[in-house]
């Protein structure tokens, strides 16, 4: 009989294959207070900062797509 443990285990492992192969970060550097007061709008506005970035580059991708039709 197969552990719960062990089907998470390997369940996980996959995820993190399928994410490896599929996906990739973004990111940039900003000084700390720019970081602190993006961290602040985000909180004040009931997202998260990487909820703000993907979005952003989502409109960005879907804007570029319509203007190359």
């Amino acid at each position: 009989m197969v552990s719960e443990e062990h089907k998470k285990e390997v369940h996980r492992r996959s995820n993190v294959k399928w994410d490896r192969e599929h996906m990739r970060s973004i990111s940039c550097r900003v000084r700390t207070e720019q970081a602190d007061l993006f961290k602040k709008y985000c909180a004040e506005n009931n997202t998260t900062p990487g909820r703000v970035v993907k979005d952003f580059v989502l409109g960005v991708i879907e804007k570029y797509e319509a203007e190359k039709k």
